[in-house]
């Protein structure tokens, strides 16, 4: 038991102090751990939706892949990373290279 003074000066004697403050060290820690489990349910929640995407992807036929400036290669590149990768990333850069050396090989025939 801890011996506390009271704002008049006697003493008195507080019996959960180090029980409460126990409790509210828990407490915090409950709602750290939670808001950590709810930030990492979410980035596996994108990463499932992501690799959802890839697969309806896959499904295209290779002229609609082409239509959207991809190839098959560039999505077994793409999902061959690290599961918590983003996939779309190397699309996008894949899809954005093409099209830049297209249009460069649009202005060589131009010159």
């Amino acid at each position: 038991m801890e011996m506390k003074m009271s704002v008049h000066g006697e003493t008195r004697k507080i019996a959960f102090a180090p029980a409460g403050e126990m409790l509210a060290a828990l407490c915090l820690a409950a709602v750290s751990l939670a808001g950590h489990a709810a930030k990492t349910a979410g980035v596996i929640g994108r990463a499932i939706d992501r690799r959802r995407v890839m697969s309806e992807l896959a499904n295209l036929d290779d002229r609609m892949l082409r239509d959207i400036g991809v190839t098959r290669s560039d999505l077994r590149d793409a999902t061959s990373g690290p599961l918590l990768d983003d996939p779309t990333r190397v699309l996008i850069l894949r899809a954005t290279e093409r099209r830049a050396a297209a249009r460069l090989a649009g202005r060589a025939q131009q010159h």
